[in-house]
């Protein structure tokens, strides 16, 4: 089966997701923060600017796992969606404690979207060429 790797990744990237969303939705209830509203309590804040973050950065990131995984392989990509993965969960778990501590899960993730991008860039243009 073509892309079963990256295939797994981007329903555990989805789950991630989900269970940011989820997180939100706990942090909403447990202190009392109606919708639709986007600030109140700073424990429900981190957790939506968490979800919100990632959201933001899983745009990017899938065209650029499958673009990977194409024309670099599909074993690869998976590894380099397991390091985006946990570059998130730290970002999560780090944000959720305190906000200055989210760098270094970010980092663990950027690096991963970086990494992916360029090479598969250098790979496409080698194919135009």
């Amino acid at each position: 089966m073509d892309f079963l790797y990256t295939s797994l990744a981007t329903v555990i990237i989805s789950l991630v997701i989900f269970l940011f969303s989820f997180q939100v939705g706990k942090m909403r209830g447990k202190h009392d923060v109606k919708a639709p509203a986007t600030t109140g309590h700073a424990e429900f804040e981190r957790a939506f600017r968490v979800h919100m973050n990632s959201l933001e950065q899983v745009i990017i990131f899938l065209p650029v796992l499958w673009i990977f995984a194409a024309f670099v392989g599909d074993m690869y990509a998976a590894i380099g969606a397991s390091f985006w993965v946990l570059g998130r969960i730290l970002y999560s778990m780090g944000y959720m404690k305190d906000p200055s501590k989210r760098s270094m899960g970010f980092m663990i993730g950027f690096l991963a979207f970086v990494v992916m991008l360029l090479w598969s860039l250098v790979v496409l243009v080698m194919n135009i060429m």
